[in-house]
């Protein structure tokens, strides 16, 4: 009986972590300047299902089988959620970096909030580091959208065309840009680059 008991406190343990990070990962992937509140839904969601265990604790065999039984399916349910989250993301934050890389190439960008978030950077970071800075801007958005280029053709099943070498001197450039600005500076980046997991991601797929 020990042995199931302590069987299903693994798992148990083990499930609700993986709940916890999924659900946080995410919330914050959606709203990357959310703060640490983001972490509130997945811990209660941790804590419902850890309560529930334990209130099972005297019958350690069903606790073990609830245990089984209901962990897969919520982290099904949340794997899901987030894969469509994913989906939604892709159709809309496409039009904002076409957005954004038409107004860079236009020379419109200092005159959108962006622009000017960038330049209330000046106090900070000498004109050259400014200059890198909306460069790295620029590429990364270039880059984004060719890898979000290919996942939309994995989505559809389609053969996904070779990584060109303007592209990987497009990535090793990107790769030097940001050693020039540093991690500061790319810390400042961050909001205008909506640098979150998913567009590293991207960028580390291409790379491929």
């Amino acid at each position: 009986m020990q042995v199931i008991r302590g069987f299903g406190t693994a798992i148990m343990h083990g499930g609700t972590t993986t709940v916890l990070a999924m659900i946080s990962i995410t919330l914050y992937e959606s709203r990357p300047n959310g703060g640490p509140q983001l972490l509130l839904p997945g811990l209660l969601a941790a804590v419902v299902l850890h309560s529930g265990f334990n209130s099972l604790l005297g019958r350690p065999a069903l606790a073990t089988l609830a245990t089984l039984l209901v962990l897969p399916s919520v982290i099904y349910l949340v794997f899901r959620q987030g894969e469509r989250t994913l989906r939604d993301w892709l159709d809309a934050d496409l039009d904002s970096n076409v957005q954004l890389l038409e107004s860079i190439n236009t020379g419109r960008f200092l005159d959108s909030n962006g622009g000017r978030y960038l330049q209330s950077l000046r106090a900070r970071f000498r004109g050259e580091d400014l200059a890198d800075m909306l460069c790295c801007l620029r590429l990364h958005g270039e880059l984004a959208l060719r890898a979000k280029g290919i996942l939309l053709l994995r989505e559809s099943g389609m053969d996904e065309p070779p990584i060109d070498a303007e592209t990987r001197d497009r990535l090793a450039e990107l790769a030097q840009l940001e050693r020039a600005v540093g991690k500061a500076g790319m810390l400042a980046l961050r909001p205008l680059m909506m640098a979150t997991g998913k567009d590293i991601w991207q960028l580390t797929l291409l790379g491929r």
